[in-house]
């Protein structure tokens, strides 16, 4: 038999509960504890209401998991291009990484489940703009954006779940311990890793990102270059061809 209070809680005006507090209630869930940690139930208790009630609102956890990417891909600023596409990938590459490292328990979700929300589809919309401005094909525009993607997310993870996900003066001790083992790594063994020891744990996390993301963005300025070579190349081929045709 249900207790008064439980009555109480399934009795709640249907008004009172909103997607969008369902929503709120599961990201607050999922930076506290992770994935594991949300099930509709603990959504439910979150926010006072009978479990059944949720599924007015959303089909399930499935839908709900969905709906927090979508949230969250949508607090990336939006900002007005500069007509420097290489600059722009930059300065939105940057801006993913805090999105994610803002919440790190959430950065494990953001970085493995795709948003069929607007608020991906913007980010979409925005990257592949910059790269057709510039000049690049469908199909290099679209592998130029995996790659920004993937490097983005995979770096926000490293940094939130690296070093068993510690933070802070624990993380630094634990990073520490680990350069002090490299710097002792046999050289007769493991001849690479003793000759960059001193450097595979030098700089910050905001160095390498940096550093990556250069090489990345010299890569794709590399393919932009190459496809505009051959272009032109095609073109004085077939001007050629055509001034011969009509000399004859």
């Amino acid at each position: 038999m249900s207790s008064p209070k439980s009555q109480a809680v399934e009795r709640r005006p249907r008004a009172s509960l909103t997607r969008e507090a369902i929503v709120v209630a599961a990201a607050e869930i999922l930076d506290e504890g992770g994935v594991d940690g949300l099930t509709m139930r603990s959504v439910a208790h979150r926010l006072d209401a009978g479990t059944m009630s949720l599924y007015r609102h959303v089909d399930g956890r499935e839908e709900l998991l969905d709906l927090v990417v979508a949230r969250l891909a949508a607090d990336i600023p939006e900002r007005t291009p500069t007509g420097d596409w290489r600059s722009d990938l930059a300065t939105f590459a940057r801006d993913v990484r805090t999105v994610l490292l803002r919440r790190p328990n959430l950065t494990v979700l953001m970085t493995s489940r795709a948003a069929p929300g607007s608020g991906s589809l913007g980010a979409l919309e925005l990257v592949l703009g910059l790269l057709r401005d510039a000049g690049f094909s469908p199909e290099d525009a679209v592998y130029a954006n995996h790659a920004l993607g993937n490097y983005v997310a995979g770096a926000a993870l490293w940094e939130a779940v690296g070093l068993d996900g510690t933070t802070g003066e624990e993380r630094a001790r634990r990073a520490r311990a680990a350069a002090e083992a490299v710097a002792h790594v046999p050289a007769d063994r493991f001849p690479n890793v003793a000759w960059a020891a001193g450097s595979l744990f030098a700089g910050t996390a905001d160095d390498r990102f940096e550093a990556g993301l250069a090489a990345l963005l010299d890569g794709f300025a590399a393919i932009r270059s190459q496809r505009a070579g051959s272009k032109m190349l095609t073109k004085r081929a077939s001007d050629q061809g055509l001034t011969t045709s009509r000399r004859r």
